[in-house]
């Protein structure tokens, strides 16, 4: 079992708050396939996850920590939780608005902007803590995390459109 945090801060009280309001924006109307929805999810944390390992985690870089410290613990996992509300109203308002070419760019564009003010907010909040570290870096990280997921869900469209549904109930998009 993952350690509690030794301390019951801010921190934790941000997490669980944004776990909560993250479980309210997956309720959203349906308007994506379930199984382009499952994947989209686990893309939403894979990537961060992946990226905090690289760079937060593993020396020599080991530029920032994840709540209060060093070691794993349970707020550390409930984070993750945090990124697939993220990942999904990313896809969610991306299939509202159907943005094409241009307007693809200023879509990731924007959703980066938001991204680097969420880093802020978790920042103030002690959910990140920075040492070598600096919020200008983490726009190059999410333009690309941003990129990677509307390109992830582009090809998904793409053959989920081609081909069946993987789940007999989910209905074709037209």
């Amino acid at each position: 079992m993952l350690p509690l945090p030794k301390h019951f801060d801010e921190n934790e009280w941000c997490v669980i708050i944004l776990i909560i309001l993250g479980t309210f924006l997956l309720k959203l109307p349906k308007r994506i396939p379930t199984s382009i929805t499952f994947l989209i999810l686990l893309l939403s944390i894979f990537i961060p996850k992946m990226l905090d390992q690289i760079i937060a985690s593993i020396r020599p870089y080991d530029l920032y920590r994840i709540t209060d410290t060093e070691k794993y613990e349970l707020f550390d996992l409930l984070l993750d939780l945090v990124y697939m509300p993220f990942g999904y109203v990313c896809i969610y308002l991306y299939e509202c608005l159907h943005p094409r070419n241009i307007q693809i760019a200023l879509y990731i564009l924007g959703w980066t902007f938001f991204a680097v003010g969420f880093d802020f907010l978790l920042l103030k909040m002690h959910v990140f803590n920075y040492h070598g570290w600096k919020l200008v870096y983490s726009f190059s990280t999410y333009i690309l995390a941003i990129t990677v997921l509307v390109s992830f869900y582009e090809i998904l469209l793409y053959w989920y459109k081609k081909k069946k549904p993987i789940l007999p109930s989910e209905n074709r998009i037209s």
